[in-house]
């Protein structure tokens, strides 16, 4: 009867679209990119945005100290490099770049430490017979015109990540902050772009897809990893520091520019908000524990496989590899998924319309 064949069409039509996002999250799959919610394929036919961050996204993982420009010969920089690497159980990125290059110090007894937090930017630790020291970002510990924050921007210009390491007149603390400080040395990062980054980013301006890259760090490190990756206005990076609360004016901003850094977890949240309520469609990638709230609010959530299992709990996809360069392929996938779907269901409108007709003419 009629109304059998029309209560078939959309059951019918459910069963072709779910096939066709399982075949696509097989081919996915084999691409090492794990799909955990399937209607998240039909999603990225739709993102117009993607927001990535630079550390292990555009750059290479893993971090090496290639310089350290002392400031004071008289201070032990060598040891308190080593004995501040040594000090946390579960050491960063950073640490573990410190650690490779400066050994443990012995003699160097831990008396208290201030584990490093990404609002914050800087961690310290306190020993026994050699005082407080602090490392972290140079604009989140000494004020603005320092003579040593102009040479700590200037070795940022190259892409690399720049912390100061400063000896501490007091007990730095959670609430009190890292206390009156001596500026020791700077310690210099290296990060690599990744050889197929800029392919990447061009891919996706390719589609008219725009690319935000929000970072935690140095807005002139992100900046110069950005204009090397291709990534348009990165030669006028914001410090994300001064970015309004206000969405509808942060809104404005995030249309007109690029590249943010210095970014908080709050702010990521904030910054998804506000590109959505602009009518754009936001593919967020992260990491860290930082990401998580961002990821979730985002329309589509990519998170690397190495990175923090809240991270990849929330996210829709894993890239399982950590290879931002598979998100073309990923994009690609969704766009021929939405394809079969708008034709299979061009077929069912097409059967419904000729069954109505062939129903009326028979009767």
């Amino acid at each position: 009867t009629v109304p059998g064949v029309i209560t078939m069409v959309p059951e019918g039509l459910v069963l072709l679209t779910s096939v066709a996002m399982a075949v696509s999250v097989i081919r996915l799959a084999q691409k090492k990119a794990l799909v955990q919610d399937m209607p998240a394929v039909e999603v990225l036919a739709r993102v117009d945005v993607v927001c990535v961050d630079k550390t292990g996204t555009l750059t290479e993982p893993g971090m090496a100290v290639q310089q350290v420009v002392v400031l004071d010969d008289s201070l032990p920089v060598a040891d308190a490099l080593g004995a501040l690497g040594a000090s946390e159980p579960e050491p960063n990125q950073t640490l573990v770049a410190v650690s490779a290059k400066y050994p443990a110090t012995e003699g160097w007894t831990v008396t208290a430490t201030v584990p490093f937090s990404s609002s914050r930017k800087w961690s310290s630790a306190t020993f026994d017979g050699h005082g407080a020291w602090v490392l972290g970002a140079p604009e989140m510990l000494l004020p603005d015109g320092h003579d040593v924050r102009a040479q700590a921007d200037g070795l940022a210009q190259g892409g690399a990540r720049v912390l100061l390491l400063a000896r501490s007149a007091g007990e730095p603390g959670n609430d009190t902050g890292p206390g009156e400080l001596a500026p020791a040395a700077l310690v210099v990062i290296n990060q690599t772009l990744r050889s197929d980054a800029a392919e990447t980013v061009a891919y996706f301006l390719e589609q008219n897809v725009t690319m935000k890259v929000i970072s935690g760090d140095n807005a002139v490190t992100v900046g110069a990893i950005a204009q090397q990756a291709g990534v348009p206005g990165a030669d006028d990076p914001i410090d994300a520091r001064d970015l309004p609360d206000d969405q509808e004016a942060l809104a404005e901003i995030l249309e007109t520019h690029s590249v943010f850094g210095r970014v908080s977890p709050a702010q990521k949240r904030a910054m998804v908000g506000a590109l959505q309520s602009r009518g754009h469609v936001v593919a967020m990638t992260g990491d860290g524990v930082n990401d998580v709230l961002a990821l979730k609010d985002a329309d589509l959530g990519i998170a690397m496989g190495s990175g923090a299992g809240a991270t990849r709990s929330v996210a829709q996809i894993v890239l399982l590899d950590d290879r931002f360069a598979v998100m073309p392929s990923v994009v690609a996938e969704g766009r021929r998924v939405l394809g079969n779907v708008e034709r299979v269901a061009q077929l069912f409108l097409s059967k419904s319309f000729y069954a109505m007709v062939v129903s009326l003419a028979t009767i």
